[in-house]
Order: structure tokens, then C-alpha cells, then sequence
């Protein structure tokens, strides 16, 4: 041993002992493993202390301790440097290398990025488009797939920003967003929307299924949901501006039931006062006051092609969207009816917008102004389809408290008369059935005839209204009888009994006279037998309450 270290230390080659490596190496035994660890460290010991040239072994564990105190508090300092520096690359390498999570969270997908790249996104008005140019930004709202989608997509931008806003509002005053907006609905253009059977019905001639139209009527009514949230940071009246500008640089779009659409999305939501002045902003951009006036200074059929272009023009843009809102319908049909000063014009419009129809000469349709006075109406379906439109619409003048909108029952009954009178009387079986169709305006009509003494006129009319209802099948006590009662606690006990005398002397008389007509008509005479059966519990009610 002493030779071996002697020689490690004059810098000589020690001998190779193969056997005792070769032993060390497979030899698991654990003596031997001691024995040779505490063999090298008396060599480390004598070879240091010869070299130092001291033996006291026990300052060199001093040494050793303090060096490992040191060492250790070097150590933690670099293993704490290396903790900090490794959680700060663990930090930026989660931003710079999103996990897999990162791509399947797309509802927060800007959030991420954010995330990954801090100052690639700044908060603008703009946001991610502020890189854009401008042409750019308008190329990229043309490239949005389908009108539909563009046109909802574009409504969340709008509200995002008010600039956002001011830009799309500059989109749609593009020559690139009228022509997709003209291609879009091209195949509806021509449509006759306002037949008197069907609004639906000349569509079928394009060939176009209901999921295409119900398609298009949605972009309309989408459209006018942007323009809407476009003018939110508008004035009302700037909004009503941009409105009819938009109108004017689209104005070869003749599908008036369309822009109706339109515009009621737009008004959605809107007060009374509100939607009144939109209406005449809407008469006014759209030309109809000229031609309402042009049509209402003359009698009627001199200006036949007027009288049907206003019948078109007010129903698709005013009357088409609303068909089963009864508020809104009678709103919109007061305010039409309201442009006119006198109860005579207002008739006479009522007639134009709701009148029935007929072919001319030359094959067009014109308002048929004679039919309902030279022809009496039977079959039940052919009234609902003529008369209904008619009845309906003063029915949702009266039902609906329209505030200051609203009508008084004294109005409805003056334009009532005028409607069934001007310019030719209706039958009185036509006019029944305008009732009978709509029970709730038979106390109008009866009342203000029985309170100015014409109870004669009233029976006469109440017969005909049963007699109507019997033919169409109907029960006619229990369809009048809210109205009769009605009518009966508004008047006095005397007015009540000159009423039931004039009802059952018409009764009488008008049996009497079928049965001694001549030559004699036995099923008439059978069917005013039916007709008093009928009415009989409507005679005891009348009876028990004067």
C-alpha cells in the first residue's frame, strides 16, 4: 500500500490490478465494499497529509465541515436561482406553447390568444380590425358567406363599438352591399303580395319553396334588426335619416311586403309616438303621400291604377306583418285611416286599402266597388274571404286600447255606415254578415240606432244577422248573446221594450209575408220557421230584462 501511494504521489504509473478492479466491479458482497471504501479514504488522508506536511487529521474535518456548510448555502442559493429561473421558462413556455386545451376552447379563443401573445392585442374600438385598412375591412364583410349570416354577424359588431358601428353603417351605404342585398331577394321582387284570397299566392310562380321565402322574409327582417342596432348611438331623428337613405339607394326593390318587414323590425319595441312619426317619415321616403293625395282628390275608379298601387304600398309596408297582433293591426289601420280628415274620405280609403277586387278590360285588377251592393254573399267561406278583411280590421280598432289612438264607439259607427253605404248601399244580408263575422261590433251598430229612435231599422237588422248565422250553420244565441245584453244594460227600460215590440212585429211580418207570397217559396217560408226557433231564447232573455 505504501508503495502504490508513494508512486501516486512521485507522479508514476500506478499498477494495473485486474483481478482486484474485475472483484470490485461483480463482487457484491458487503465486507468487502466496506473494506475498500475505508481503504480509499486512508489513502485520500496520508496522500494529503503528505502534501500538506502535517498529520493532525483533525483539521481537515474542520476544513471539510466548514466547506460543506458553504458549499450547501452556495448550493441552496443555486438551486433557489434555478427553481426561479425554471418556473419563469415553465410560465412563458405555457404562453408561447398552449397546451392542447388551448384549441378546443373556442368560445374564448381571443381571450387565449391574449394569453399567448400579451401585446398582440390591444383594446381599440376597433379590436382585431384595426390592423385592417379600411377597403380591407369592407372586402372582409363582403366576404361573409351568405346574407343571413353576414347580416347577424354585422348586427353583434354593430354593438360592439359606437366606431364599429359608424363603420358598418358605412358598409351599408356601399354600392357592394346593395347589390348583395339586390341579389339575395331578386326572386321575390315581383311577387304580388296583396291578393285579395292569398298574399302568398303569386309566389308559387318562381318556382320557390317555403324554406326560400321563409328564408328570405328572415334576411329582410334581419336587415332592418341591423339598421336598428346600426342608428342605437343615432339621434331619433338621424336614425330616420339614415333610414330613408337607405330606402332611396334601394328603392328598385319593389317588394313592399318585404320592406314592410322591414320596417317594423326596425320599430320594434317602439312607443306609440314613436312609431307615428316613423310612419310619416315612412310616407314621406317612399313617395306614398304623393300618391295618396293624388288618389284621394279625385272620385272614385278615375284613377284605377292609383287605387290599387296605394292598396299595395299601404298593406304590404303597414298591414301584412301584423296579421295576428290585434294591437298592432288596429294601431297602424288608425293611423292610415287617421291621414284623412273627414269620416267620407276615411270610408272611402277603408274601401281602397280593404275592398274587394275584380278584373278590367284589360285583364288588371281594380277595386270592385259594386259588388257588395248588387250581389248578396251566402256561402260562409266567400264572406270570410271578401268581408272578413274588412270586419277584422274595424274589430282591432275597438277591442284594443289604443290610448289616444283609440277610436270612440260613435266614430266606428259613422265609419261603418260609410263604409257599407258610400257609394252604393250593401245589401242587408252583406251587412249582416260584416257583423256576424265579428259579434263585438253588433252593439255598436244596434245601440246608436235603438238611443236616435230608429228600433225599426234595428230589428230589421238584428233578424238579418240571425238569419245569416243560420245559414252558415251557427248558433245564433249563443254567438249574440253578449252583444245583445250589452246592448240591452245601455238602455233604458222603455228603450228595451220598444225594442222587443219592433223585433217581434218584424218577426211576424216577415213570416206572414213568406207565407203568403206568391208564387210560394216553401223552403223560404221553412227557413224563417227555423230562423224564429232559433232566436226564441234570445226573445225570452230580451223579455225577462224590461
Amino acid at each position: 500500500m505504501r508503495r502504490i501511494l508513494t508512486s501516486q504521489t512521485d507522479n508514476e504509473q500506478a499498477p494495473v490490478l485486474p483481478h482486484v478492479y474485475n472483484m470490485r466491479r461483480s463482487n457484491n458482497d458487503s465486507e468487502i465494499q466496506s473494506k475498500s471504501l475505508a481503504d480509499g479514504r486512508i489513502s485520500f488522508t496520508i496522500k494529503n497529509s503528505r502534501n500538506t506536511g502535517t498529520s493532525q487529521i483533525t483539521n481537515f474535518f474542520a476544513i471539510r465541515k466548514r466547506r460543506a456548510s458553504e458549499e450547501s448555502c452556495s448550493s441552496k442559493e443555486k438551486k433557489t436561482k434555478a427553481c426561479k429561473t425554471r418556473n419563469t421558462f415553465s410560465i412563458s413556455s405555457s404562453r408561447l406553447v398552449p397546451c392542447c386545451g388551448f384549441f378546443d376552447n373556442k368560445e374564448n379563443a381571443l381571450e387565449n390568444v391574449a394569453q399567448v401573445v400579451p401585446d398582440a392585442i390591444s383594446i381599440t374600438p376597433l379590436g382585431i380590425f384595426r390592423m385592417f385598412p379600411l377597403e380591407l375591412l369592407y372586402a372582409t364583410f363582403d366576404y361573409i358567406p351568405g346574407l343571413l349570416i353576414s347580416v347577424l354577424q354585422l348586427k353583434q359588431l354593430s354593438l360592439s363599438s359606437s366606431t364599429l358601428n359608424i363603420k358598418i353603417r358605412k358598409y351599408i351605404s356601399l354600392a357592394s352591399a346593395r347589390r348583395r342585398f339586390f341579389t339575395e331577394t331578386a326572386k321575390v321582387y315581383d311577387a304580388d303580395l296583396e291578393s285579395a284570397h292569398d298574399p302568398f299566392h303569386s309566389w308559387g310562380q318562381f318556382g320557390l319553396s317555403m324554406k326560400r321565402i321563409s328564408c328570405i322574409l328572415l334576411i329582410i327582417n334581419e336587415l332592418g334588426i341591423l339598421l336598428k342596432a346600426c342608428t342605437i348611438v343615432m339621434s331619433y331623428h338621424g336614425s330616420q335619416v339614415f333610414l330613408g337613405k337607405f330606402f332611396n339607394k334601394n328603392k328598385d326593390v319593389r317588394n313592399w311586403y318585404g320592406w314592410g318587414r322591414f320596417f317594423m323590425a326596425f320599430c320594434k319595441g317602439w312607443t306609440y309616438n314613436e312609431c307615428e312619426e316613423l310612419f310619416r317619415a315612412v310616407m314621406r321616403f317612399t313617395g306614398l303621400n304623393s300618391i295618396l293625395n293624388r288618389t284621394m282628390s279625385g272620385k272614385v275608379k278615375n284613377h284605377t291604377h292609383l287605387e290599387i298601387e296605394l292598396r299595395v304600398r299601404l298593406r304590404g309596408l303597414f298591414l301584412s306583418y301584423y296579421g295576428k297582433n290585434d294591437e298592432c293591426y288596429g294601431f297602424w289601420n288608425s293611423l292610415i285611416l287617421r291621414t284623412q280628415k273627414t269620416v267620407a274620405q276615411q270610408g272611402k280609403l277603408f274601401m281602397i286599402i280593404f275592398g274587394p277586387l275584380k278584373l278590367d278590360e284589360n285583364n288588371r285588377e281594380v277595386i270592385d266597388w259594386e259588388l257588395l251592393s248588387n250581389n248578396t254573399i251566402e256561402d260562409h267561406r266567400l264572406c270570410k274571404e271578401i268581408i272578413g278583411p274588412m270586419s277584422f280590421s274595424i274589430h282591432c280598432m275597438v277591442v284594443n286600447d289604443l290610448m289616444e289612438y283609440a277610436w270612440s264607439d260613435y266614430h266606428i259607427f259613422n265609419l261603418i255606415e260609410e263604409i257599407t253605404t258610400a257609394p252604393h248601399p250593401w245589401t242587408l244580408d252583406n251587412f249582416a254578415a260584416f257583423l256576424a263575422l265579428r259579434p263585438k261590433l253588433i252593439h255598436i251598430a244596434l245601440l246608436a240606432r235603438i238611443t236616435h229612435g230608429h228600433q225599426e231599422e234595428a230589428a230589421h237588422l238584428f233578424h238579418a244577422i240571425n238569419s245569416v248565422l243560420h245559414q252558415w250553420g251557427i248558433f245564433s244565441s249563443a254567438a249574440v248573446t253578449g252583444a245583445l245584453l250589452k246592448t240591452f244594460r245601455a238602455l233604458s227600460d222603455i228603450r228595451r221594450r220598444l225594442f222587443l215590440s219592433s223585433f217581434l212585429r218584424t218577426e211576424s211580418e216577415l213570416l206572414s209575408d213568406a207565407l203568403m207570397s206568391e208564387p210560394f217559396d216553401r223552403d223560404y217560408f221553412y227557413m224563417e220557421l227555423a230562423v224564429g226557433r232559433a232566436v226564441s231564447p234570445l226573445v225570452t232573455l230580451m223579455a225577462s230584462n224590461v
